[in-house]
């Protein structure tokens, strides 16, 4: 989905995919901080509400943290989006490329910081 208004949430990248939900910035309200950000849990979302379906139901019985995932927060004293995600997520102008389209951000002012809250989970290989 294509939004004209910037938006701002939680996503993940899922096959050179954007699964993500987002609320528009002229929505929300700015924290005492003067940051705009939106109370969507990653875990809720895929665990809860299933959101990748219908489109990928070969996703069912996965966890949230299984794939590249991140938070878009707007910050309004520096007038710069700044989005939180896993670090081969970052490491990806292909991957930003991406988000930036879904969330509707060409053209604005974001910054790209690796955060480990998101960092993508891995299974150890059984010996």
């Amino acid at each position: 989905m294509q939004n004209k208004e910037p938006q701002i949430g939680i996503f993940w990248l899922y096959n050179s995919r954007v699964i993500a939900k987002s609320t528009p910035l002229e929505a929300l309200s700015p924290d005492s901080l003067s940051l705009y950000d939106c109370a969507y849990s990653h875990y809720i979302e895929w665990e809860k509400n299933a959101i990748f379906l219908p489109l990928y139901p070969e996703l069912i019985g996965s966890e949230y943290q299984e794939y590249s995932r991140g938070r878009i927060v707007y910050c309004a004293t520096t007038a710069i989006f700044k989005i939180y995600a896993d670090k081969h997520f970052i490491d990806s102008a292909a991957s930003q490329r991406l988000v930036r389209d879904r969330f509707s951000l060409n053209g604005r002012n974001c910054s790209w910081h690796v955060d480990s809250h998101y960092q993508r989970f891995q299974c150890a290989p059984l010996s």
